[in-house]
């Protein structure tokens, strides 16, 4: 179970507008059967004195929440009426309304909106039930007005973690699907204009969701603000840069061209990095390219290789390299699970061995983001949706990101930029074999990391990991690796030096340095 505000928030002005709303049809025609399900006042509820609907029963029912405040003359700044969505997944099908009306009852006290011990001075609220929403799930509005009975006002400081605490404790007693603490890992969702706005302009993705997509391939690609910043226009995006006084990258922000809004002075709508995804602040993206090295130069290229950039024989040890880097990862994960599980000594030693399970894990998304831009290109296949999945997972509860490295993570981030750097790659011939190895030794990473977020009590994450392998095994299924040829493969040039794989064992963390400067031409302050 979750506590959730409405897009637009979860404070208000307007009591009887948003009655009006719950007891209508909604935006989709999804309100089926709205009716109360609690109240402050028992005789709302069916069976009650003012329970019977008629002419004016709505604007009296709004009459009735406000009156405390009303009769003392309160006004709230922010807003007098309180509005929270009390949410079930699909899977745990409906509660019913006595059940839902002893919750609310329960939630109510609970959050302090109810009456003292005396039973005096409690807020007047109501709880709507009008169906399952559009994806499935049985849920409650809960509408408070602030102002309680004797003219206080609630107090709503820090309220999302007392609701938290109170869903997690509903979910242990009813055997309800269990969901993780609150801990700043969900995704930033596009909000419900942005949706229908993308269904009138016939695209398939919000500009939200397509904007992260771009910005996550090239941050996952650059090793530095330049480059990055290249990367973005190369798409045809617009960003506009912000700089720091020490040269660093401060901000910026970007805009899809065809994207038009009236309420802006270019007639952009512009998202700043933090806006598409916690991971993609200025900052953030700045810390992860400090954080590893750049790939070796590339290979040389011999004759077959004039139309392209990069040589057959660099694409070949950019697959094999990071195959063999996921494999090492793997193996790495799997021996701080066991050592969590069977060595329960130091806590110091714990909190290190979660620290490099944490940035595994995260560099494992720019290993998943720069593979599906090889593989896919612009298509949206399974590998695409294997990246939305996994960006949940990705981020570390509370933090976002490491601030220490383990040195496998250091050459998972390493290894990524090379493969990025190597291009599209063919799923034909001697290539398809290496990237279906590549594609079967990303997916036994994915599902080790699911099972360690699963052990770590992070549940939301684990599924997402879960759905991840999944989207990476549809792949794996539906694009068998290609025969091998019976006659030889053209001999290639001699792979050069090779970074050894890091093993955990011997090894310091790395530690983050500076970020790198701004591009040296066209920066703008």
């Amino acid at each position: 179970m979750i506590a959730k505000a409405p897009e637009n928030g979860k404070r208000g002005h307007d009591t009887y507008g948003l009655l009006g709303y719950l007891f209508g049809p909604g935006r989709a025609n999804e309100h089926v059967d709205p009716h109360l399900v609690a109240a402050w006042d028992p005789e709302w509820l069916a069976g009650g004195a003012f329970a019977a609907v008629q002419r004016g029963w709505l604007s009296r029912l709004g009459r009735e929440i406000d009156a405390a405040m009303e009769g003392h003359e309160v006004q709230l700044p922010g807003g007098h009426v309180y509005h929270v969505v009390l949410s079930l997944p699909e899977q745990d099908g409906a509660l019913g309304d006595a059940r839902w009306r002893d919750l609310v009852d329960e939630a109510i006290g609970r959050m302090g909106f109810g009456p003292d011990d005396e039973g005096r001075g409690g807020c007047r609220w109501v709880a709507v039930h009008h169906g399952p929403s559009i994806a499935g799930n049985d849920h409650v509005h809960v509408v408070v007005n602030l102002v309680r009975g004797d003219g206080r006002v609630a107090d709503t400081y820090r309220d999302w973690p007392r609701w938290r605490a109170w869903c997690l404790d509903v979910e242990a007693r009813l055997g309800l699907t269990p969901t993780s603490p609150a801990n700043k890992t969900a995704p930033l969702r596009p909000t419900r204009a942005e949706a229908e706005k993308a269904t009138r302009m016939g695209r398939e993705q919000t500009s939200r969701e397509y904007l992260r997509k771009i910005v996550r391939t090239a941050g996952a690609s650059a090793t530095s603000a330049a480059e990055f910043i290249d990367l973005v226009r190369q798409a045809n995006i617009r960003i506009e840069s912000r700089w720091a006084a020490d040269g660093s990258l401060a901000g910026y922000r970007v805009a899809v061209p065809i994207d038009r809004s009236t309420s802006s002075a270019d007639g952009l709508v512009w998202f700043g990095g933090a806006r598409l995804a916690r991971d993609l602040s200025a900052p953030k993206l700045a810390a992860r390219w400090a954080s590893a090295p750049g790939p070796w130069p590339p290979l040389p290229r011999d004759e077959r290789d004039r139309s392209s950039t990069v040589g057959r024989a660099e694409r070949k040890a950019a697959v094999e390299d990071a195959t063999d880097v996921l494999t090492a990862a793997r193996s790495t994960l799997v021996t701080l699970a066991s050592d969590s599980d069977t060595d329960p000594t130091g806590r110091g030693d714990q909190l290190l061995e979660a620290d490099h399970a944490e940035s595994i894990a995260n560099a494992t998304l720019d290993m998943l983001v720069v593979t599906a831009r090889a593989v896919e290109d612009d298509e949206r296949g399974s590998l695409t949706a294997a990246v939305t999945a996994y960006e949940r997972v990705a981020v570390i509860p509370h933090r976002v990101q490491p601030s220490i490295w383990a040195p496998i993570a250091v050459e998972l981030r390493t290894a990524s930029r090379r493969l990025a750097r190597a291009g599209v790659l063919s799923r034909r011939g001697p290539s398809g074999v290496a990237v279906s190895a590549l594609i079967l030794a990303l997916a036994a990473l994915v599902a080790e990391i699911a099972a360690w977020r699963e052990q770590a009590g992070h549940h939301q994450q684990g599924a997402a990991a879960q759905l991840a392998t999944a989207r990476l095994r549809e792949y794996g299924a539906a694009h068998p690796a290609p025969a091998r040829p019976v006659h030889a493969a053209p001999t290639l040039p001699a792979p050069g030096p090779q970074r050894p794989l890091s093993s955990l064992e011997g090894q310091r963390p790395f530690r983050p340095q500076p970020p790198p400067g701004p591009p040296q031409t066209g920066k703008t302050r």
